[in-house]
């Protein structure tokens, strides 16, 4: 089924069958082109030997004629008759029969004179017309077109041989043998011969491959190509050193070799496809035995793999459905050793998380219950604590107001202070109470596109009094026109008020307090940089934490609860945003709040309805 995983017990066998199918093919492809080189280069050697042999008892032959012929051309007989035309006939032929062999019956030995006379011959009489050779004596046409290939000649008084040629089904070629005078030739024997296999030839044949090897016989100069049978053939085109190219387009592993000085070459050629059939038998015979073992090794591999696979399956499963939180699953532990220790060391590990789980879950009801019951605390005592509170601040504003009778200045410097402190107690209960709404998640977002540098600037009216107070000067860096955030107002107020206050109250008289506002990767970054004693780097991540304050101590009494900040990183991880704490150039701190940008030019407004709790990142 398309899109359906294939189970490991049918992907094991496969991928082993592909592998070794893969390394079967690799190796019958080089094994088959070893035996078809080897096969190949063991015939071509011994047709190179056969050839060789063949072609060296050749011009032994050659070679043989010419003291017959030669002894001929010595005769006085022979020099007379082509001084003298008056010579008798009959002691000329009787003369020149001395050169003919008895297997040679009828072949005709001619003698001729250097200006291209027959002056006499013995057996057939083969000549009709003479042919003048050009620029040669004047002998028929086959005699001087011996005398084109004559380089390899040692003497001019060596025999010449001339090229093959077919008369009816006979392959014929002629001897020449010069009779020289001195410097100068007088006159030739002509010695027609017939080439016919010997028995030594035959032998060689049926030594090397009976009917495969065809032998034949071919000019220098590829005019004629002939079979030992005189049956004439087509030539074959040259592929390689050791492979020839039939007119049918079949390839032969053939040798050649030429016969001595003469213009003949001989040959040995064998079809490359009965060569071949040896290889092809082996390596078919190989192909069928390793498609049987692969088969085998398939099934075997396949029942392996499921005896194996099959409790890994069921591991498998028993894994996923304990990752869905089933705890309670577990693996029958059967199968071999090792599979049976997977099992029951899963099985173990299953119930120490079912009882990690039910402990974990317990502690998280617990701790979820405590947290509950602190925030309610929390609120509770918030609310209990703000009515007493409240109604000392009527009280107080009553005595002052001279309802109660005529107060003297010590006794309104005595209210002032008790204000100052009801007020305070006030600011510390607000604070937990928002603390305590953020972590129960009971904080409405109400997220809209705000042009940061306004905003920024409406800020120094509620923050300036606190800073002309402590003598520090404020500074607002105008950002960019168009920069735009996505926040809720009074949440952004709230925050940058904290960050102004804190900052404002860490700063020594006579410092500086910058706000300023610009991008950093992607996000608006509202910055607020003071020049005071700045924060240790080991400590930057505490003070985010609430109830923790720096230098919180007798001898430097630091008002309020360390919530501030803690309250701001909430409410601003709840805008998706977040406050970090940087080393400020001038040496004090810079508290950053990053918020997602917005855009100047939507009228609309984004709204995040219901209550959202601040994100932890």
């Amino acid at each position: 089924m398309i899109g359906r995983r294939i189970p490991l017990q049918i992907k094991l066998p496969l991928l082993i069958s592909a592998l070794l199918t893969t390394v079967l093919a690799i190796v019958l492809v080089f094994t088959y082109a070893t035996l078809r080189r080897n096969a190949s280069l063991a015939v071509h050697e011994r047709l190179t030997r056969a050839t060789r042999q063949i072609a060296l008892v050749s011009a032994s032959a050659v070679a043989g004629n010419q003291p017959r012929h030669l002894a001929v051309g010595n005769d006085s007989v022979i020099r007379r008759a082509l001084r003298d035309p008056r010579t008798p006939e009959a002691a000329v032929r009787a003369a020149l029969e001395r050169a003919a062999l008895p297997a040679d019956s009828g072949m005709p030995v001619e003698l001729w004179s250097a200006d291209g006379r027959r002056i006499a011959f013995f057996g057939n009489d083969v000549r009709s017309v003479p042919l003048a050779a050009q620029g040669r004596p004047e002998l028929p046409k086959r005699i001087a077109s011996t005398f084109d290939t004559t380089s390899r000649l040692s003497s001019p008084d060596s025999m010449r041989v001339g090229p093959i040629y077919a008369e009816g089904d006979k392959i014929h070629l002629w001897f020449v043998q010069p009779i020289r005078q001195a410097d100068s030739t007088i006159g030739y024997i002509t010695h027609q011969r017939r080439i016919a296999a010997g028995t030594n030839t035959i032998r060689i044949l049926q030594e090397l491959s009976g009917d495969s090897v065809t032998l034949y016989y071919r000019n220098v100069d590829g005019s004629f190509w002939t079979t030992m049978t005189g049956a004439q053939m087509a030539p074959m085109e040259h592929v390689d050193s050791m492979l020839a190219r039939t007119p049918s387009g079949a390839q032969v592993i053939r040798r050649e070799e030429r016969i001595g000085s003469t213009p003949i070459i001989v040959g040995m050629q064998t079809p490359e496809s009965i060569v071949l059939a040896r290889p092809r038998r082996t390596i078919r015979t190989v192909l069928l035995l390793s498609i049987a073992l692969i088969v085998g090794g398939a099934i075997a591999s396949w029942a392996i793999g499921l005896s194996v696979t099959r409790p890994l399956g069921r591991l498998t499963n028993a894994t996923k459905a304990l990752a869905a939180g089933q705890y309670d699953v577990r693996v029958p532990e059967t199968g071999d050793v090792e599979v049976r220790r997977l099992a029951s060391t899963f099985n173990r590990m299953a119930e120490d998380i079912g009882a990690s789980r039910e402990a974990l879950e317990q502690q998280t009801r617990q701790a979820q219950a405590a947290s509950n019951a602190k925030s309610e605390f929390l609120t509770t005592m918030s609310h209990e604590l703000r009515t007493p509170l409240n109604a000392i601040g009527g009280y107080v504003e009553l005595i002052e107001m001279g309802l109660r009778g005529p107060i003297t200045e010590p006794q309104r410097r005595d209210l002032e202070r008790i204000k100052a402190s009801q007020q305070h107690l006030l600011g510390l209960i607000s604070g937990v109470l928002d603390l305590a709404r953020v972590e129960a998640g009971k904080v409405n977002y109400e997220m809209l596109n705000i042009p940061v540098d306004p905003f920024l600037a409406g800020l120094d009216a509620l923050i300036a009094p606190q800073a002309r107070a402590k003598s520090v000067e404020l500074i607002h860096v105008d950002g960019e026109a168009e920069l735009t955030v996505v926040a809720d107002r009074e949440k952004l107020r709230q925050i940058l008020l904290n960050l102004l206050s804190n900052a404002i109250r860490h700063t020594p008289p006579g410092g500086q307090v910058q706000l300023s506002a610009g991008m950093r990767g992607g996000r608006v970054a509202i910055a607020v940089e003071d020049t005071g004693p700045g924060i240790p780097e080991e400590k930057r991540e505490a003070i985010f934490e609430p109830f923790v304050q720096l230098d919180r101590s007798l001898t430097k009494p630091r008002e309020g609860l360390g919530l501030g900040l803690a309250i701001s990183r909430d409410l601003a991880r709840g805008m998706y945003g977040d406050l970090i704490v940087e080393s400020a150039e001038s040496g004090g701190a810079r508290f950053v709040l990053l918020l997602p940008g917005g855009n100047s030019e939507l009228a609309s407004s984004m709204v995040l309805s219901g209550e959202t709790p601040a994100r932890s990142s």
